[in-house]
């Protein structure tokens, strides 16, 4: 396609006139000088002109009436197509120039692109993430179909292909009933297109190119809107910390104070005291109360600067209106990090954002990284540190860490990961975020040997660019699940009266999500169970999957939701094949789920598992009814009848199931391979500690086994794509 106007400071003209939008043919001249195909063509002021430039295209063609109040040109009848021959085109243009109004109305004259497959492609700023491209299906049903992905810049190679695939009719970018296939590197070279000159322009806050009609495989910007803000100024994303975030002392601190302990349990300072000392902190750990004497069988201060030591981290328990004033006694002290429990600051009103303002400007001037206010505590496992208020945590120490800006429901996921087994190195709420986010958090938790995987729960996203950042940073070194809140209209009002906090676009945050490879979900019992996945079992190489059941219905479950998560559905290698049938009765259906028909005996199960897992055609493996079942002699759920004790664990599993879990840890730590059991009656454990690098796994249904893995697939996928060697 021929360009037929450069845009010789376009934007720069309209910006200085004050306009608000680009004519259709200022939109145009700008599209092509980025180098994105659009019709060949020119502007009009009379009949006479229009007439001239049709002649000189070949075929037929099409006149629009535009101008910087003109929009909407089709519903207003102000486009006139496939027009052949000088008397169609002059009729139109004398039509069209009486139909329209405004001073500086032209006609565009181009030539009629002719195309079956229509797309678009746009680009809008969020407020939070900046810059966001569209790209999905066109034409004037785009309305209709909703069928885009988004991308958040600055767009890598794998984001645009992610783009792409990403649309349910993707099909129609490849070869299609007779059609050849779309010019991918032209279409890909326009996405990058709208993204330069949205980073270019600041003053570009929309554009919209639809559609894109595929004219025999290159796409052709066949109509464009592109919307300006006069007033817009650059690097308003600009990624930076809030403030001092000195997280190394909060993960692990050589001693600790508690400011407003008090011998009453009942109380934020008491309850705060009373589990420290339960839980068997090994540091020193120094009350803070005015009366001093003593607090708890401790000895007490009476103030801050009393202390023998500065601590690593003070937890302050007293009400809002001292908390500025303690945290600058925090700076003096030479303490470095605040914990603030306390609540009555943003999530309180007008007021309350004033306080945490304050409270913000004293710990930024005084040098201490401030985490909450508002917040529940947190959690060191490693450090034998449990200070939360009021609620007896105990879970056993392990690789996953859980950030939360929620107090209860980060609560609830401690809770649940201890009831179930699962181990847990660092718990932090961060309440209001005011000046340490859960983001922040993260961030440092990256870089923490004892942390293998991180579940964050999220109400707002705050910086998107920051959010970017961070996760992309995270993501190809150890994985992150997002337990996110916010997404819907309701729940981002119940979270703006929660947190004070804009919570943004659904879309653009799952978008800015599957581009910085973290794993969204919107459960607690389905984020913890993936977040235990990650950090407890390696990653599948692929996408086959071999399902061993001792019934046929689970099978059956197991296989859809295969299906529906792009997973497949592992063949047989004939070697496999003859093995099963030395072992399973001789009407067993010889094929993928392998179903035991029941047949009885943990020998068994764990032969068949080590058949399969073995095979090269396999890249994991969901064992369902195995555990619980007659098959591993399961009789009762009474804990006598259990079995032999053992670990921390296994006293819930008998003899034969002991055995079988023992040979999944090796299978799993020889073959590299995850395995998935699901057993027939449900387990409150959720993993069994076997000793090995990898530790089994236990969920609750078919269905979340195969989501689970069909997650840890797609982020395989992704850590490979952002560095092959850390596959």
């Amino acid at each position: 396609m021929m360009v037929h106007q450069r845009s010789c400071g376009v934007i720069d003209a309209a910006v200085a006139q004050g306009l608000s939008t680009l004519d259709e043919g200022q939109a145009k001249a700008l599209l092509a000088e980025y180098g994105i195909a659009v019709p060949d063509g020119g502007l009009a002021h009379t009949e006479d002109e229009a007439v001239a430039i049709a002649s000189r295209l070949d075929g037929p063609v099409v006149v629009k009436a535009v101008g910087s109040s003109i929009t909407h040109k089709t519903e207003r009848g102000l486009v006139a197509l496939n027009l052949s021959g000088d008397d169609a085109v002059r009729t139109a243009a004398r039509s069209l120039l009486a139909l329209a109004e405004g001073p500086d109305v032209q006609l565009l004259v181009e030539r009629m692109v002719k195309g079956s497959r229509e797309f678009m492609i746009g680009m809008k700023r969020d407020p939070l993430f900046g810059p966001v491209i569209v790209f999905g299906i066109g034409g004037i049903f785009a309305e209709a179909h909703k069928d885009i992905a988004l991308g958040v810049t600055p767009l890598e190679d794998q984001d645009i292909e992610g783009m792409l695939s990403g649309i349910r009719a993707s099909v129609l970018l490849d070869e299609f009933r007779g059609m050849p296939a779309v010019d991918r590197a032209a279409l890909i070279s326009a996405i990058r297109a709208l993204a330069r000159i949205a980073e270019e322009h600041p003053a570009v806050m929309e554009i919209d190119v639809n559609p894109l009609i595929v004219a025999g495989s290159t796409p052709v910007a066949a109509d464009a809107l592109v919307i300006l803000d006069p007033d817009a100024e650059g690097g308003e994303h600009a990624s930076a910390p809030l403030g001092t975030h000195n997280l190394p002392p909060l993960f692990a601190p050589r001693a600790v104070a508690v400011i407003g302990a008090s011998d009453d349990a009942i109380k934020w300072g008491g309850s705060l005291l009373k589990n420290i000392i339960d839980g068997g902190y090994a540091g020193p750990i120094y009350p803070v109360n005015g009366r001093g004497g003593t607090v708890q069988g401790l000895p007490a201060y009476a103030s801050i600067a009393e202390l023998p030591e500065a601590p690593d981290l003070a937890l302050v328990a007293l009400g809002a209106a001292h908390v500025s004033g303690v945290v600058a006694q925090c700076g003096k002290r030479g303490i470095p990090v605040a914990l603030v429990v306390a609540a009555g600051f943003a999530e309180a009103g007008e007021a309350g954002a004033a306080a945490e303002a304050e409270l913000v400007e004293t710990a930024r001037a005084a040098g201490v990284t401030l985490i909450g206010p508002n917040c529940m505590g947190m959690l060191a496992t490693h450090s034998r540190l449990h200070a939360v208020g009021f609620l007896e945590l105990r879970p056993q120490p392990g690789g996953l860490s859980i950030i939360s800006q929620s107090g209860n429901i980060g609560v609830q996921l401690v809770t649940r990961a201890e009831r179930r087994g699962v181990g847990i190195d660092t718990y932090v709420s961060v309440g209001n975020q005011a000046s340490t986010g859960a983001l922040d958090v993260l961030d440092a938790l990256g870089d923490d040997d004892q942390t293998a995987a991180a579940l964050v729960y999220l109400e707002a996203t705050g910086d998107g660019r920051r959010f970017l950042d961070v996760m992309r940073r995270i993501t190809p070194k150890k994985p992150v699940v997002v337990l996110r809140g916010g997404l819907t209209e309701f729940g981002r009002r119940a979270a703006a009266s929660h947190t004070g906090a804009m919570a943004g676009s659904a879309d653009v945050f799952m978008a800015a999500a599957r581009q910085a490879g973290c794993l969204v979900r919107t459960g607690p019992d389905e984020s913890l169970d993936l977040a235990l996945c990650l950090s407890a079992l390696p990653r599948p190489a692929g996408r086959r999957v071999a399902v061993m059941t001792l019934g046929g219905g689970w099978g059956v479950l197991a296989a859809d939701e295969l299906a529906r998560n792009q997973l497949e559905l592992a063949p047989l290698e004939p070697r496999v094949l003859a093995a099963l049938d030395e072992i399973l009765p001789g009407y067993w259906c010889r094929s993928n789920p392998v179903d035991l028909v029941a047949a009885v005996g943990p020998d068994l199960a764990s032969s068949a598992l080590t058949m399969l897992a073995e095979s090269d055609e396999v890249d994991a493996v969901v064992a369902l009814g195995i555990l619980r079942s007659p098959s591993t002699g399961w009789i009762s759920d009474d804990p006598t009848l259990a079995g032999v004790p053992g670990g921390p664990g296994r006293g819930s599993f008998n003899v034969a199931e002991i055995a079988f879990l023992e040979r999944v840890t090796e299978l799993m730590a020889s073959t590299g391979k995850p395995i998935i059991n699901v057993p027939l009656r449900p387990l409150d454990a959720a993993t069994f500690p076997g000793g090995g690098r990898y530790d089994p796994v236990m969920l609750y249904s078919p269905v979340a086994a195969v989501r689970a893995l069909a997650a840890m697939a797609w982020y395989g996928e992704y850590v490979a794509a952002a560095d092959p060697k850390r596959i």
